[in-house]
């Protein structure tokens, strides 16, 4: 399945609101002190901020470093907490007035290798904790989403920056692919019994091979691309890379399209990827991100950056 050219979405990475990793949306079982910093004006104004600059749909993350779960006294998963379905509720609500899609992330995998979260950590490396994670974290979160705004449920954000793959990862005791794409697929599968919806984990490119090899369950692909250019991988190209040609015929999506920043490159390379998206032929692109890069928020008032102002005249011309 793949959608035409005046039909590809073009999004934006507003994962964590106002910065707050962790704590933006609801308490976090590992931090129970801290403050959560969502309230309903500073949820909408990335949407709002998304809309204006042309946008069609936002991609953000609900569960990163454990936050909205709920444990117990020895660390089983037990359910979502009540804070996040509000924060949910809020943003939904937002994404529908402002004609936007939705593109939710539940864990993130650099958790545990930089933040040292165990909870995250079990949940992709114990089966029994997968398990609980999948029927009641995942299960509950999916019956809330409105299907008319959810193009697509993450599971996982980079799971193989918990992967014996990445350096981090390795100071830290890394999980298994196999038992990764073990967390994914149950989690996968909770998700489609509860709704219709389409399921992704997104990855660079060079550990797509590891994560499509163990069988995740996944229905499309999302890579994860940092170009100096601003260039994307064909499909037919990641459908090589992993050695499944089945690969070009599912969805595609850039979940993080952005430019490093370290490597010298022009940052207004960004818009590069808003023509790659139809030249290749992918279902969406989620450019990174929408604060810092193209929305200020180190002064008194919100303001569009001037790559943000660049990137809307691109958009406004598709």
């Amino acid at each position: 399945m793949s959608q035409s050219e005046s039909s590809a979405l073009i999004g934006v990475n507003a994962c964590y609101l106002r910065g707050d990793y962790g704590h933006d949306l609801a308490v976090n079982p590992r931090f129970p002190d801290w403050p959560v910093s969502f309230d309903t004006i500073h949820a909408y104004a990335p949407l709002v901020e998304a809309k204006k600059l042309g946008f069609d749909a936002v991609r953000l993350w609900l569960c990163e470093n454990a936050e909205g779960i709920v444990v117990d006294d020895a660390g089983a998963v037990t359910g979502v907490h009540e804070t996040l379905f509000h924060a949910l509720e809020v943003i939904q609500e937002a994404a529908a007035l402002h004609g936007l899609y939705l593109y939710p992330s539940l864990l993130d995998g650099n958790a545990w290798p930089r933040e040292g979260d165990p909870i995250t950590r079990s949940i992709l490396d114990d089966a029994d904790q997968a398990g609980r994670f999948a029927e009641r974290v995942v299960a509950p979160i999916v019956k809330r989403l409105d299907p008319r705004l959810t193009m697509a449920l993450e599971i996982v954000n980079e799971p193989e920056t918990s992967s014996p793959d990445c350096a981090d990862a390795s100071e830290r005791d890394p999980i298994a692919w196999e038992r990764i794409a073990r967390a994914i697929r149950k989690s996968a599968a909770a998700a489609r019994a509860e709704a219709p919806i389409l399921v992704t984990s997104g990855a660079g490119e060079v550990f797509l091979p590891a994560l499509f090899h163990h069988d995740p369950g996944l229905e499309a692909v999302d890579v994860h691309v940092y170009h100096r250019d601003g260039g994307l991988p064909s499909r037919a190209d990641l459908a090589e890379r992993v050695g499944d040609p089945r690969l070009v015929e599912l969805p595609t999506f850039c979940g993080e399209a952005g430019i490093p920043k370290e490597s010298g490159a022009p940052e207004g390379a960004l818009v590069n990827y808003v023509h790659n998206t139809r030249s290749c032929d992918y279902d969406a692109t989620f450019l990174w991100q929408l604060e810092g890069d193209l929305i200020d928020r180190s002064g008194a008032r919100r303001a569009t950056t001037p790559l943000g102002h660049e990137v809307s005249r691109v958009l406004a011309r598709q």
